[in-house]
């Protein structure tokens, strides 16, 4: 009798094991990365993609090389930082008929506050962020346009970035 009470109980014991191991139960994204999408200034609706850019950030650490000769680019994310209100990077346009030159480079600076966000116990905190203004230097690229004003951990078009496509 005694022995179908611990057989009984290591069963009991397995059971509840197997039960709570499993996923955090977070199913949320937990970033709040803003997105910018590349379109046409002569066709606005039209999307683009620019073959060979890199992207990098400035006033971070070496390691913020997030697109390196990248072909076919029609979106990039760009991080924004949690220490700081604003974050700037380097489009840098890798082709080769711009021989490389940093005088065709642009910046794009995000001015933005920040502020945490509690998705849930098993997610935790993100940090989310209202834009304030995007500055930017207008070597390559023509305008930008804020889509929405909030980063959120929600995956959406935050900016457009908007470059002359000639037409024939």
């Amino acid at each position: 009798m005694k022995s179908k009470i611990i057989i009984g109980n290591i069963v009991l014991l397995i059971l509840v094991w197997l039960v709570s191991c499993g996923s955090s139960g977070c199913y949320e994204n937990r970033s709040s990365l803003p997105m910018a999408a590349l379109y046409a200034t002569n066709a606005p609706t039209q999307a683009i993609a620019i073959d060979s850019v890199s992207l990098y950030g400035i006033g971070v650490s070496s390691q913020s090389l997030l697109l390196d000769c990248a072909r076919q680019v029609s979106t990039m994310t760009m991080p924004l930082r949690n220490d700081a209100d604003t974050t700037s990077y380097v489009i840098r346009y890798d082709m080769k008929a711009l021989s490389h030159t940093s005088r065709y480079n642009d910046t794009i600076t995000w001015v933005y506050t920040r502020y945490p966000y509690f998705i849930s116990g098993d997610c935790g905190v993100v940090f989310n962020y209202v834009i304030d203004t995007i500055c930017h230097t207008h070597n390559m690229l023509d305008s930008v346009a804020i889509m929405t004003d909030e980063v959120t951990n929600v995956s959406q078009e935050t900016i457009r970035l908007y470059y002359y496509v000639p037409t024939e």
